[in-house]
């Protein structure tokens, strides 16, 4: 019923999902150290390996919330885009970037849904908008078992973070509705989500991204077109 739902408003839904966009880092989680964060890329004249993928995005590169030592668990790389997965992620958007309607960007954890921006506490022009997105996403997750979530801009909801991804897509892509969302729990279970709760944390996102789809259907006149989401 929900993906009939979803086709109602869109007769060739095109939702893009890229499940791991680290790869090689997530395959390091597994045989070495379970919470490691960066990609596994050497970095030159350096012991250290890896950079982390979401402050290597090229909109104010390198601000508060990034590192230039290689070592540091935020290290921003050499250069924008100097990561094949980041380039790789740009290159899509690029082809594409004038039918994306929205950039959805899942991490964990912390049950947060936030807009742009981390690299200050400068706003996009449309932030009402997406604040008020925010509101019925989060309403409709809560709906489920309950789960409350926060929202609000990165900067200020999580801490200062530069040369993320959402930056860079409603900054320099002017995509508009861009969303960083942290995946439950609130420091339980941290990182180490159980197996027991990825089935009910999916069925409650799901809602959140429904009323999306559901309301930004209407809003943007996306009846009977193809526009493009990305998650």
């Amino acid at each position: 019923l929900d993906c009939i739902t979803v086709v109602l408003f869109f007769t060739a839904p095109i939702c893009p999902f890229f499940p791991v966009l680290n790869p090689d880092g997530y395959s390091y989680t597994w045989t070495n150290d379970r919470l490691w964060r960066k990609n596994r890329a050497p970095n030159k004249g350096s012991e250290c390996i890896g950079v982390d993928l979401n402050r290597n995005w090229d909109f104010e590169w390198g601000g508060e919330g990034t590192s230039s030592y290689p070592c540091a668990i935020d290290y921003k790389g050499p250069a924008p885009f100097s990561e094949l997965e980041t380039s790789a992620v740009k290159e899509w958007i690029n082809a594409h970037k004038q039918k994306v309607v929205m950039y959805l960007n899942f991490h964990a954890y912390g049950q947060l849904w936030m807009t742009p921006y981390g690299y200050s506490t400068a706003k996009p022009s449309n932030e009402p908008e997406m604040m008020r997105y925010s509101k019925l996403a989060v309403d409709a997750l809560s709906s489920f078992r309950g789960t409350i979530y926060d929202f609000g801009p990165v900067y200020t909801t999580i801490y200062p973070a530069s040369s993320i991804s959402v930056d860079w897509v409603r900054g320099a892509e002017n995509i508009l509705i861009a969303y960083t969302i942290e995946l439950p729990d609130k420091g339980l279970h941290g990182f180490i989500t159980p197996e027991s709760e990825i089935t009910p944390i999916g069925q409650e996102t799901w809602l959140a991204l429904r009323e999306l789809l559901l309301t930004l259907g209407v809003e943007k006149n996306l009846l009977r077109t193809e526009e493009i989401v990305i998650v």
